[in-house]
């Protein structure tokens, strides 16, 4: 009976403590960014069939690199003050860059 019952504590206790497995993966944002000659364009991608477009001005001008730089650092800040941070970059092909930022559980 004894036995039976220290058995019972000891598998009682390992179904108590969550598994490494069972651990959520991160929520993740991906950001594919294309820049045109006077524009930019990202699309921000939560999940399947959650994206949003966000486009602002870019080019040479000053006027145009302080809308550029302006642009970016609402969406950056957004998904910041959202909990996500940047986790990876990678560059595809015909200029496109992929922006990966990732929220902890």
């Amino acid at each position: 009976m004894r036995k039976l019952l220290l058995l019972s504590a000891c598998l009682l206790a390992l179904a108590a403590r969550p598994a490494a497995a069972q651990t959520a993966s991160p929520e993740i944002v991906v950001v594919r960014v294309y820049e045109y000659p006077t524009k930019v364009h990202l699309v921000l991608t939560r999940g399947e069939g959650k994206s949003e477009v966000v486009e602002f001005d870019s080019g040479a001008s000053d006027k145009r690199l302080s809308a550029s730089g302006e642009g970016y650092y609402k969406v950056v800040n957004k998904l910041y003050q959202e909990g996500y941070a940047l986790q990876s970059t990678f560059s595809g092909a015909q200029g496109y860059t992929t922006l990966l930022f990732a929220k902890k559980p």
